[in-house]
């Protein structure tokens, strides 16, 4: 089977489409898309200590710890320790980064639909629902 034809292939060129469309929406906002990931994380299930966003993002400890480095130093981000461990250390978003989801999630969003519009929406929840089979197992 030709290169161009495997699977695996297909699903990486079709990510870096994606990847770059959200990277061209991120660099203009001095943010890269593993920091909007871990923002969005932190939002949604926070306050995080680093280990289970090193757990969500499928990441290291040491490259979520130099992740949230580069979100605090951009004033996004507080780090305190955590009540229920104080070994760890909890994320929690910044006012600055409540006002930075909100003002780029709308962008995120029209991404994702322009997306979902080149299938029909039986086929985007198939499309899922397989992406999800095939991340289960691998």
């Amino acid at each position: 089977m030709e290169l161009d034809n495997t699977l695996g292939f297909i699903l990486g060129r079709v990510s870096r489409k994606v990847h770059y469309r959200l990277d061209e929406i991120f660099k203009a906002n001095d943010i890269t898309i593993e920091q909007w990931v871990g923002l969005r994380m932190i939002h949604e299930a926070g306050p995080l200590c680093q280990r289970e966003l090193a757990d969500r993002m499928e990441k290291n400890q040491n490259t979520i710890k130099a992740l949230a480095d580069r979100l605090e130093k951009k004033g996004l981000i507080e780090r305190a320790i955590d009540r229920r461990d104080k070994r760890n250390l909890t994320l929690t978003l910044t006012d600055r980064g409540e006002e930075l989801l909100e003002s780029l999630s709308p962008l995120e969003e029209k991404v994702n639909e322009t997306i979902e519009t080149i299938l029909t929406p039986k086929q985007t929840e198939l499309c899922k629902e397989l992406l999800l089979q095939l991340e289960r197992n691998l």
